[in-house]
């Protein structure tokens, strides 16, 4: 039986990881885990219990984040299937995307559950694969989208993916700078509670905003999948038996 849905995927992963976000940040400033005033997003998931919320979380969210990426790359290539005068290079862009998205959402679940106060470089790794390899799949579906228009997709949704993934990859760049600075500033004892006297705090809280920024792209970007999911219809997968 064809499933007619698949854009509430979208929808469901957008208000998924933004209700992860605010939740684990209530939590943390609640228990005074964290400093109130833009702490990385991270450091809202470091403590117990909010660190249990936000792996479980950040899980699903993944799960629901590889679907998503999954379900665009078969749309992709059945749209290949269809328009013969299309690039071949939009085949190949199209399976190297995939492989690096679904990267990037194992990336979400080790963000998720390595905490850095656990184990920061597998936590950092992590984080690189979660939002690094996101831009480049982000970049990646913006040129493939440009390039099926106007067979698929719509002119003002691709400039917004455009948007995203370019204000991405800078909040990315900015982040990840501006984090090596400051924590080669820091004469603190514990970075969760970044305070203004332990050094490199305006690097620190530039990188925090610019971390924030990122998220709320890279999921904006998959809700933009919507319009486009509208039209897709999904059959269960067929089972043979060898013989």
């Amino acid at each position: 039986m064809p499933f007619h849905y698949s854009y509430i995927l979208p929808i469901i992963c957008a208000v998924w990881f933004y209700v992860t976000f605010i939740l684990t940040y209530i939590i943390s400033v609640y228990r005074k885990d964290v400093t109130p005033l833009f702490p990385y997003i991270s450091d809202t998931g470091t403590w117990s219990p909010e660190s249990c919320i936000f792996g479980i979380m950040l899980n699903i969210g993944a799960l629901i984040q590889a679907l998503i990426m999954y379900i665009r790359y078969r749309q992709v290539q059945f749209v290949m299937t269809k328009e013969n005068q299309l690039p071949m290079t939009i085949k190949k862009n199209n399976k190297i995307s995939l492989y690096l998205g679904l990267i990037a959402a194992f990336g979400v679940c080790i963000v998720g559950n390595f905490q850095e106060t656990n184990a920061l470089v597998v936590h950092l790794i992590g984080a690189v694969a979660a939002f690094g390899l996101g831009s480049v799949y982000q970049c990646m579906q913006t040129r493939i989208s440009f390039q099926l228009f106007p067979n698929v997709g719509d002119k003002i949704i691709n400039f917004g993916r455009l948007f995203c993934s370019v204000i991405g990859g800078v909040m990315f760049l900015i982040s990840c700078v501006f984090a090596g600075i400051s924590i080669m500033q820091f004469t603190g004892d514990d970075t969760t509670k970044w305070k203004k006297k332990d050094g490199g705090y305006i690097n620190h809280f530039t990188s925090a905003i610019a971390e924030w920024i990122l998220a709320i792209t890279s999921v904006l970007f998959l809700l933009l999948y919507t319009k486009e999911f509208k039209n897709i219809s999904l059959t269960e997968p067929l089972v043979s038996e060898k013989v």
